[in-house]
């Protein structure tokens, strides 16, 4: 099979799929300080979430035997789907704007996966196996046992960081008091204690092996990411006007760039940006860092890999405002206004009336006949709320139910309702109650009464 031009190769795979290990060097810059204080936001926020609590419920708990979602104070049931259908949308519309005004720069700044990678796994490697060269050097020595500490050391390290995360990950379904239990007792929570070894498991061989090979193989996001920009979109590009021809300090005839590789050395994917914009590249901008540090010590101008747009490289203007910007904001800006409209109208009290399973209907001994129905009660509001149900047509319905009925905040509850009426030889009648509790709230649901005459 002929070989693959190395301009269309892949990194990171090497002859055959054979992996292909990237040693990046850590930069210094005004850009790794702001991108290491992100990730450090990024992964205390998501540490915390599950384990703090907001308004008497964890930060985040994805409750699904409940069917209720406890997101920062808001408690979503599962009839509030429309709450995710929009917050789907939302970001939909936000990564197609965020795409084409600044690149990837989700990739490089706030992608879990590099976030972990860049902020835990790879000091974690340095601190243990040293150095990018003396990682390089102890990869290829042979098999001893100080090679064998290390290398244990590093994965019992990887090992840990993942548990870690799949611990954090599970409490967002099972809740910090379920996460805890099913790791004491593993059978108490099948389902948690299988989400916690999966996610466990696929972390390690990530932080261990697959690495930064996840963004080409795995992630979707970067092979799509040709539809969302364009020539006026912000992305970690090199000044080829500028810097080629390459060539060493005082080269006749040469440009800025001397070829000193520092933007392949840094680099977490191993590519060469002077090759231009590819798949690989998640805009983490160590190479800036790298070439900025370079030109300032030759005395010469920073800039020449720099945060800018394809039309700024080539000397043409750049246009921030563009048919494509624009429809997307104004869908994110639809997605937000419909949502507000939404969460305004949201009534802190659902109802819902429906027949209790079994028998429709039954005749009493004093001739009247009974209707067991079932009122679903959910309480959305954050106080306990007393619910009382009255008659409102026909008026010679008798309603017997147990009230006043108290719902505890953020619960749901089904109160036995029977209904009864002198059979009149009408096989349904359609009739109306009212509800109403003692916060000020009032709500009519109808139903339809069974007698069975004429069937």
């Amino acid at each position: 099979m002929e070989e693959l031009p190395k301009d269309h190769a892949v990194g990171t795979i090497g002859e055959g799929g054979k992996r292909v290990w990237v040693y990046p060097e850590r930069p210094k810059g005004r850009f790794m300080r702001w991108r290491t204080a992100a990730h450090a936001l990024l992964i205390v926020a998501l540490l915390l979430g599950p384990w703090i609590d907001v308004g008497g419920h964890p930060g985040i708990h994805i409750d699904i035997p409940g069917r209720r979602i406890h997101l920062l104070g808001l408690s979503l049931f599962a009839t509030d789907g429309a709450y995710l259908l929009f917050l789907v949308g939302f970001v939909v519309f936000a990564v197609f704007l965020f795409t084409a005004l600044f690149g990837r720069a989700w990739c490089g700044w706030s992608c879990p996966q590099t976030v972990f990678m860049e902020t835990l796994v790879r000091p974690l490697e340095r601190l243990i196996e040293g150095s990018p060269a003396a990682r390089r050097r102890l990869d290829k020595a042979p098999w001893t046992a100080g090679k064998v500490l290390r290398k244990g050391l590093k994965l019992l390290a990887l090992l840990v960081v993942a548990g870690a995360l799949g611990t954090t990950f599970t409490a967002y379904f099972l809740g910090r008091d379920g996460v805890v239990e099913a790791q004491l007792d593993p059978w108490s929570h099948p389902a948690g204690t299988f989400t916690f070894v999966f996610i466990t498991a696929i972390t390690f061989f990530d932080f261990a092996w697959f690495r930064e090979q996840t963004c080409p193989v795995v992630c979707p996001y970067g092979r799509f990411q040709s539809v969302l920009l364009d020539p006026n979109s912000l992305l970690v590009a090199y000044d080829e006007r500028r810097g080629e021809p390459r060539g060493k300090k005082g080269t006749a005839g040469a440009g800025d760039c001397v070829d000193c590789k520092r933007c392949v050395a840094v680099c977490p994917t191993g590519i060469d940006i002077r090759r231009g914009t590819q798949l690989e590249c998640v805009q983490c901008m160590a190479c800036i860092d790298a070439c900025d540090d370079i030109m300032g010590k030759l005395g010469r101008e920073r800039g020449l890999i720099r945060f800018s747009t394809e039309n700024a490289i080539a000397g043409q203007p750049t246009r921030i405002w563009r048919p494509r910007v624009i429809a997307y904001a104004l869908g994110m800006l639809g997605v937000l206004v419909a949502l507000g409209i939404t969460v305004r109208g949201r009534e802190p009290v659902e109802l819902r009336l429906t027949r209790q399973p079994g028998i429709p209907y039954m005749s009493l001994p004093d001739g009247r006949v009974q209707n067991p129905m079932r009122l679903r009660i959910t309480n959305k509001d954050t106080e306990a709320r007393a619910f009382e149900v009255e008659v409102v047509e026909p008026p010679d319905l008798e309603l017997v139910a147990p009230l006043p009925y108290v719902v505890a905040a953020d619960k749901v509850e089904h109160v036995p309702v029977f209904v009864l009426r002198a059979p009149q030889g009408t096989p349904r009648v359609p009739f109306t109650l009212r509800v109403h509790d003692d916060h000020g709230f009032a709500q009519e649901v109808e139903g339809e009464f069974m007698e069975g005459a004429g069937r």
